[in-house]
C-alpha cells in the first residue's frame, strides 16, 4: 500500500484515519490501516486539526455539547473575565457547581492564575464585572480549507476503495495532486476558499444511525458532481455547512448549483431529507428526517 497524501509505502503503519477526528464524535468514518502513513496521520493531528479543534469557534461548541477529546477528555469552555480581560476556561464540577479553581473557571495561562484570583475576589461583593463566553461558528480560514481538504481526499478514497486500481489512480492522479500539497503543506496556493452557511439549527435532532432514536445532530458529509463538471466535498458541523473544490480552490461552481437547485443542501434535500419544525412541549423544535 501507499500513503494517500505522501505517496510513499504504508504497509507498516500501526494506525488507522479518522476521516473526520474522534474529538468531534466520529466512531464509525474510519480508513484502514495504510491507507495513510504514520508520518502523514501525525502531522494532520499536530498541525491542522490541533490547532482548528482549539481554535474557540470549535473548542467552545466541543465544551458546550460535552464532546470528549481522543483521550475522552472534555474540552474547557473559552471566555474572558470582564474588565480585566483575563482569558479563562470553565469546567464544570462534579456536582454541576461554577466555582473558581481547577473544576471550573480558572486562568487559560498560568501567569494568571493570581491575578485572576484577586481580580474575582474583589468582584464577588458587588456582583460583576462577571465573565463571558462567546459560541462562534467562523473558524480559522487557512486552518479550515485544509481541513476540509484533507477530509475530501480520505471521503473519495473510501468511496473508490472496493476498486484497487481506481484507488492506484487516485494516489498517482496530479489532478489530485493539488488539493493534496494543499492538506498536506499548504504552500501550493496562497488560499483555497471553501462555501460557508448555516443549513440548520444546532439544536435540531436527527435519527441516529445505529438506535433510531431522536439525537442532536453532528457532523455529516458527502461528495457530489456539479455539471461542470467538478467534485465537491460538503461537510456539516454543529448546523454549519462547508463545501470545498477537490479540483482546485474556486468555489465559483458550488454557487452556481447551489441556484441551480434552489439553495438546498447537498446534505440534506441532496440525500433526501427535509428540515422540519415541529412544537414539543410548548417550544419550536426542528428535525431532519426523511
Amino acid at each position: 500500500m501507499r500513503c494517500l497524501f505522501c505517496k510513499c509505502p504504508s504497509e507498516d503503519a500501526t494506525s488507522v484515519e479518522h476521516i473526520v477526528p474522534e474529538s468531534l464524535g466520529n466512531r464509525r468514518h474510519i480508513l484502514p490501516r495504510g491507507a495513510i502513513c504514520d508520518r502523514c496521520n501525525n502531522y494532520f493531528s499536530r498541525e491542522v486539526e490541533g490547532p482548528l479543534l482549539s481554535h474557540p469557534s470549535m473548542r467552545n461548541h466541543r465544551a458546550w455539547y460535552q464532546e470528549p477529546t481522543k483521550k475522552g477528555k472534555l474540552p474547557s469552555l473559552l471566555g474572558v473575565h470582564l474588565g480585566s480581560d483575563i482569558e479563562i476556561n470553565l469546567r464544570v464540577a462534579k456536582d454541576g457547581d461554577l466555582k473558581i479553581g481547577p473544576y471550573g473557571i480558572t486562568a487559560e495561562r498560568a501567569g494568571d492564575k493570581d491575578r485572576l484570583l484577586h481580580t474575582a475576589a474583589t468582584d464577588e461583593p458587588y456582583g460583576g464585572p462577571g465573565f463571558a463566553f462567546a459560541l462562534g461558528t467562523d473558524p480559522p480560514q487557512r486552518e479550515m480549507s485544509r481541513f476540509l481538504a484533507k477530509m475530501a481526499l480520505e471521503a473519495l478514497w473510501l468511496r473508490l476503495s472496493n476498486d484497487s486500481t481506481t484507488i492506484k489512480m487516485l494516489i498517482d492522479s496530479e489532478h489530485h495532486d493539488r488539493i493534496r500539497f494543499w492538506a498536506r503543506r499548504g504552500d501550493n496556493f496562497a488560499s483555497w476558499p471553501f462555501h460557508q452557511r448555516r443549513i440548520c439549527p444546532e439544536e435540531s435532532l436527527i435519527r441516529h444511525p445505529l438506535t433510531n432514536s431522536w439525537v442532536r445532530v453532528g457532523f455529516g458529509y458527502n461528495l457530489f458532481l456539479t455539471k461542470r463538471p467538478e467534485t465537491f466535498f460538503a461537510f456539516c458541523l454543529f448546523g454549519v455547512e462547508y463545501v470545498i473544490n477537490l479540483g482546485g480552490p474556486s468555489i465559483k461552481g458550488y454557487e452556481e448549483w447551489l441556484e441551480e437547485n434552489r439553495f438546498q443542501s447537498p446534505l440534506i434535500e441532496g440525500v433526501g431529507m427535509r428540515l422540519t419544525a415541529r412544537h414539543v412541549n410548548g417550544e419550536v423544535t426542528y428535525f431532519l428526517d426523511s
